[in-house]
């Protein structure tokens, strides 16, 4: 159906209100209609379908970027990431292959762009079935190319930075005898070998080729110790990305990384672990230039009439803590080399202390000047004091804060403004010579002892929040600061107060407008898993068993038609399976039924079986009943953090404690990943940190982050037991 354009809307509205107020003809009316016009019809969006190897975002969103400013109509863009560890199994990718093609059986694609090479031999091999006559485009891609490129097929290849790595390795160490190569035995790393035994072969007899070809292992490590000396080591041991063994390529990268230089044709694989760095294809043209082949397929050209695009520009990173450790001077670098990790200069680092220095050396210097000046300006200054006072005095009145002085020695009034007497009610009159305790001006007389007490020990005050009673009975909330101060050689209290119960209450609303936002979460969760428990749980059920009751009665079915039955109901029994567990994160029955530490066990167990992340459980000293929203508070904490560690943090096992502690309600949730930097702004913090908070401050819970780059994260919620109870 056609949207009306806004231009024909007003005119609608416009000869409504004509017709409703002036009654001018109908004629008038529709001739303003026929003014308007015609809505353009909106053309066909592009559908795109991206393969992603897993390590290519960045380079997806260039490539999106480019396409999108040369080619102006609609583009629809799906990614779907295909980094698994089973992906290399013939199995998994046959299943991968079933899945893609009924996702998109009934979208009609107009492109598929496949990034990295496992991206593109899959897309190539099972195109026909999933994707049949569709264009490919490939990037980020550098194992050589067939000599027939296949049909339909184009894209960019990527230079591998072979040669450019060892040309920077023997540059920056002339005296290079002997080049290690460290590498494995899959077919890519074969390439690879092959390309840099034909680059050191040219260089022979000056340089020789070692090559340590083989699986990580501590073998390997006795090899690397009898390389001769003025060796460089070329580093390609891959990392695990899941199971990963107990010695790994890490393990080699450090020991080798500790006696000879290292350099890698995949720099990110030994920066900041030890190697120097490497040359590698420029992600930000291999990008740019497959938009630019993706737009001109999808604006009409025929993929097999755009020949293959060549990125042949490198870039050449390296460490420069390494370049300090083997006296590399940097003037022996290339041109436009990334040095990462420089410590900053003495002057960065001593900047502060250095213009302190100077400060205090210009500030006596003027303090000097000033004693001698002073003398000459003494009545001048008495001049000034006196004005000053008089300033201070009609500040103190007119200010919009109360302020109001103190005498310490017997809590009496000394001195008020006219802001004091408004907030309070009394006049100035009768409270000069008496204290608030007379006029019983603090609602909590207890909170004004230890304010008093505080204020003698620390000497000020900072934002305390007290409850003010003002001459009429009525309870306020102020905000307020105070410090010691001398009237007249008596120490008093100066105190300046804001009246904040407006912006108390609206903040009173906020969070519990945030707890029924929550509260009505929660339930539409429950709603939704009772509702695919109940229904479509069982439904598919059922399917299964009619198939698989149909694969077993069908006599006279070929044998081809039974197993395609018997995969069917298998399917449909996966998809049960999947929309069970689905249920459960939506609304934990064993939470429910059993407790908080029942159904916090039951979920490590179930995420720990799921995402392939070792979960240890320890619960101690915690209530047998605590109160539903405080254990679906902790519940849901729990899932948010767990999450967190599998999306960002890296680490292969986690641990969640539960505990009672001072009488509060204590979860932990800690990894030892990747980490990140916790002092950053609240509101750069992502939002499943924010939904934590807000589960929490309705009970009046507190949420502290510990977390370090590469030293792990902990996640400590705390709840107290009476609030908990009170909820």
């Amino acid at each position: 159906m056609k949207k009306r354009s806004i231009a024909e809307g007003s005119a609608d509205r416009l000869g409504g209100r004509v017709l409703l107020r002036r009654m001018l003809p109908l004629v008038v009316f529709f001739s303003l209609l026929a003014l308007v016009p015609p809505t353009k019809a909106q053309p066909k969006a592009k559908n795109v379908l991206v393969l992603s190897g897993g390590r290519g975002r960045v380079s997806i969103n260039l490539m999106e970027y480019s396409l999108r400013t040369r080619f102006q109509r609609p583009v629809n863009f799906s990614i779907v990431d295909l980094e698994n560890p089973r992906f290399e199994q013939e199995s998994y990718q046959q299943n991968l292959a079933e899945a893609l093609r009924g996702g998109y059986s009934a979208e009609k694609l107009d492109l598929v762009i496949a990034v990295m090479t496992p991206s593109l031999e899959f897309a190539v091999e099972y195109r026909d079935r999933i994707f049949p006559g569709v264009p490919i485009v490939f990037m980020s891609v550098s194992t050589p190319l067939p000599d027939q490129m296949w049909h339909g097929v184009t894209g960019v290849a990527s230079a591998e930075g072979i040669p450019q790595t060892i040309d920077l390795a023997l540059r920056l160490h002339p005296d290079t005898k002997a080049v290690a190569v460290i590498t494995d035995v899959s077919e890519v790393d074969k390439d690879w070998l092959a390309e840099e035994h034909s680059d050191l072969l040219l260089r022979h007899p000056q340089v020789t080729e070692i090559d340590l070809v083989g699986p990580a292992n501590p073998g390997l490590l006795q090899r690397i110790a009898t390389l001769p000396p003025h060796t460089v080591a070329l580093f390609q041991l891959f990392p695990q990305d899941a199971n990963q063994p107990a010695f790994g390529a890490y393990d080699v990268l450090a020991a080798v990384a500790q006696r000879l230089p290292t350099y890698s044709i995949v720099p990110a694989i030994i920066l900041d672990r030890g190697g120097i760095g490497g040359a590698t294809y420029d992600p930000t043209k291999d990008a740019v230039l497959a938009g630019e082949i993706a737009a001109r397929v999808l604006s009409g050209e025929r993929a097999d009439n755009i020949p293959v695009a060549h990125n042949s520009n490198t870039q050449f990173s390296v460490d420069w803590r390494q370049l300090r450790r083997w006296n590399i001077p940097e003037s022996a670098l290339p041109p436009g080399t990334r040095v990462l990790y420089r410590e900053p200069s003495l002057w960065v680092r001593g900047r502060k202390y250095f213009l302190a220095g100077i400060a205090v050396i210009v500030a006596q210097t003027l303090l000097i000047f000033g004693l001698f000046w002073q003398r000459a300006r003494r009545k001048e200054t008495e001049a000034e004091l006196r004005r000053s006072e008089e300033k201070f005095s009609k500040s103190f009145r007119e200010s919009p804060l109360a302020i109001s002085i103190v005498s310490t020695k017997d809590g009496r009034y000394i001195d008020v403004n006219e802001t004091f007497e408004q907030q309070t009610g009394w006049r100035r009159n009768e409270l000069i010579g008496r204290s608030p305790l007379d006029l019983g001006l603090w609602a909590d007389p207890d909170q004004r002892s230890l304010f008093i007490k505080r204020l003698l020990a620390e000497g000020k005050v900072r934002d305390l929040e007290v409850k003010v009673r003002r001459k009429d009975g009525q309870i306020r909330t102020a905000l307020g600061s105070a410090e010691l101060i001398e009237v007249n050689g008596e120490p008093c209290a100066l105190s300046v107060i804001a009246d904040v119960t407006e912006r108390k209450q609206a903040e009173e609303a906020l969070a519990g407008l945030s707890g029924r936002l929550i509260e009505a979460q929660e339930e539409e969760r429950k709603r939704i898993a009772r509702e695919l428990h109940d229904d479509y749980n069982q439904r598919l059920a059922m399917l299964a068993i009619d198939l698989e009751r149909l694969a077993e009665n069908g006599g006279h079915s070929s044998v081809e038609t039974s197993q395609y039955l018997h995969q069917l109901s298998d399917h449909a029994t996966k998809l049960g399976d999947d929309l069970h567990s689905l249920s459960h994160r939506l609304h934990s029955s064993t939470l429910e039924t059993l407790g908080l530490v029942a159904g916090v066990k039951a979920f490590c167990k179930e995420f720990a079986e799921q995402q392939g992340v070792q979960v240890d459980f320890v619960h101690e000293n915690v209530p047998l009943k605590v109160p539903s929203d405080a254990a679906l508070c902790m519940f849901r904490i729990t899932q948010e953090a767990l999450r967190n560690v599998k999306r960002h943090s890296g680490a292969h096992r986690a641990e969640v404690r539960l505990e009672q502690a001072d009488g509060r309600l204590h979860l932990s949730v800690s990894d030892g990943g990747r980490g990140f930097d916790s002092g950053k702004p609240a509101a750069e913090r992502g939002i499943g940190i924010h939904s934590m908070e807000e589960r929490l401050r309705p009970l009046g819970g507190k949420l502290e982050i510990h977390s370090r780059i590469m030293e792990g994260t902990k996640i400590d919620a705390w709840l107290p037991l009476k609030i908990a109870t009170a909820a």
